[in-house]
């Protein structure tokens, strides 16, 4: 994900020099100035309750000034990219683009859950960390903890009522042979009952249940391990992670993509240019046409493309036999996402794979990729198994998903999100 603006500098590596990290993604905001050697200059904390934006820059200004630092000093601004209050984390990412441009320091970023399950120091555990959400909701993210203490992210981050969270995380807990978990944040506090009730001693002791801290932030901003735990690739510019998006944007796009015609049909061979062009923007590791060539060949593969005023937009490759399929690719031209064509080429496949008697269908999916597995899970793919460190380029895990007859039927209402998701080579 990308949201450039073309104002202050995004450079490779890990950030040296004096930073000063926000943490503003709930009523909790703490900002902290950090020296080169990483220790603390200063730390300013306050409650702000809705004040973020009237607030936030005096408590910046408080913090340079006990610290003896000049903003235009500072090498690196860090900033919360929550989940959590939505204006909270637009606040606190604005004040550090701002920042960081007068100074032509790096922006960094990292999410609220991230932040706190880099800091968990859990072992062989599922860790999850809970940001509250509003009403009785909680954000809740998804890592994995090994013998050595590595944090590596496991799944989506997903908001709901704690019952909701706690059926994700049984199925969570399933992939990794029924690990502990451990629970942390202010928002497993906010919920210790119900989590102790259903795994007793997983909130017993949950770190930062006071809120989100502005040193858990910086050391993840400051962390090179990239997208496998949950963070923004290396040289990525940070962009907000909401998890659901605001209800008035989703009208509006909802009324302005009614009137779109997509056609969907087979896969040709002169296709192929326009569909391994897509590849490569989308994919990393990207097919080479020749693949699919040779796939075309296949009596088992459904190979289906998206058509938008004469252009293809959109393209599905899955391989469908008696009684289970494979969906192996799924993209969607990076002009062309949240218009629903993923959402109609996967209800297109299920026809198909009816149709042949293909009851199952299984894939994979990256751990970072948030809007395929919103996308899968909206139309009742469930976990069903992990394969650790499967994504060569990043060495983040691959998901594997399946949808089940029984799944399909208590999906619940399809998603408006989209993304492309493919295996490795």
């Amino acid at each position: 994900m990308s949201d450039r603006d073309g104002g202050a500098r995004a450079r490779p590596g890990a950030a040296t020099g004096v930073g000063l990290a926000i943490e503003a993604a709930t009523e909790h905001v703490e900002v902290l100035v950090r020296d080169a050697a990483g220790g603390t200059l200063a730390l300013e904390v306050e409650d702000v309750g809705h004040g973020h934006t009237r607030r936030l820059t005096p408590i910046v200004a408080r913090a340079l000034a006990r610290a003896n630092v000049a903003a235009r000093d500072l090498e690196w601004v860090a900033a919360d990219l929550g989940p959590g209050s939505f204006t909270g984390v637009r606040v606190g990412l604005a004040t550090a683009r701002g920042l960081a441009m007068a100074a032509d320091a790096r922006v960094l970023g990292a999410s609220s859950l991230a932040a706190l399950a880099l800091t968990s120091a859990a072992r062989r555990s599922l860790v999850v960390p809970l940001v509250p959400a509003g009403r009785r909701d909680v954000y809740a993210g998804f890592f994995r903890a090994d013998s050595r203490g590595t944090i590596t992210l496991l799944a989506a981050p997903c908001v709901g009522p704690a019952a909701e969270v706690l059926e994700r995380v049984d199925e969570a807990r399933a992939i990794l042979g029924g690990a502990p978990v451990r629970f942390i944040g202010p928002g497993a506090a906010r919920e210790r009952d119900a989590l102790e009730r259903a795994h007793e001693g997983s909130a017993a002791h949950a770190t930062r249940e006071g809120g989100l801290s502005a040193e858990d932030l910086a050391a993840a901003a400051l962390s090179t391990r990239g997208v496998a735990a949950g963070l923004p690739g290396n040289g990525e510019d940070p962009a907000p992670v909401y998890v659901r998006a605001a209800q008035a944007e989703e009208r509006v796009r909802h009324r302005a993509l009614a009137g779109e015609i997509v056609t969907l049909r087979a896969m040709r061979d002169d296709d192929l240019p326009a569909i391994a062009a897509i590849e490569r923007q989308v994919f990393s590791d990207a097919w080479p046409e020749s693949f699919f060539a040779g796939e075309l060949a296949q009596p088992q593969v459904d190979a289906r493309v998206a058509e938008q005023d004469g252009a293809i937009v959109g393209y599905s490759l899955a391989w469908l036999g008696e009684g289970t399929g494979h969906l192996g690719n799924l993209a969607v031209a990076p002009g062309h996402r949240r218009r629903g064509i993923a959402r109609r080429m996967l209800l297109d496949l299920f026809e198909r794979a009816q149709a042949r008697g293909a009851g199952t269908l299984a894939l994979e999916v990256r751990a970072s990729n948030v809007a395929a597995q919103g996308l899968y899970r909206a139309h009742g793919f469930r976990l069903a198994g992990l394969r650790r460190g499967y994504y060569r380029d990043t060495g983040e895990d691959a998901l594997v998903m399946e949808r089940r007859p029984r799944d399909a039927d208590m999906a619940p209402a399809p998603a408006t999100h989209e993304g492309g998701r493919r295996p490795g080579p």
